[in-house]
């Protein structure tokens, strides 16, 4: 994918699917290997369905690297108010915008 396409694909995609629980045990309440399942399916399955879609094994590695990135530059707490703002279909702040930015552009 070009790059500057790519930047903008992978943050609207990781925008809309920022996905933190799933099947069974409830809220997690760090990053772990659940979270991670979740974030790079939901990441995956958007990014090979978009408008433009992604191959399925560009898709895994550029959402890997998207959660990676992610759980380096934020908190699991902002992490997590992200999802759940984004979920009530709140508009995203400019500092989470910049955030999932610098780690698209990291994994392009």
């Amino acid at each position: 994918m070009a790059g500057r396409a790519f930047i903008g694909l992978a943050t609207a995609v990781v925008a809309a699917t920022m996905a933190l629980s799933g099947c069974g045990g409830g809220e997690p309440t760090s990053f772990n290997d659940e979270v991670e399942s979740n974030f790079v399916s939901s990441c995956v399955d958007g990014a090979t369905h978009s408008a433009t879609p992604a191959s399925e094994s560009d898709a895994q590695r550029i959402c890997g690297c998207m959660y990676n990135e992610l759980k380096q530059r934020m908190t699991f707490e902002e992490f997590k108010a992200a999802d759940e703002s984004l979920r009530q279909g709140e508009q995203m702040s400019a500092d989470l915008a910049a955030t999932l930015q610098a780690a698209a552009t990291a994994c392009a």
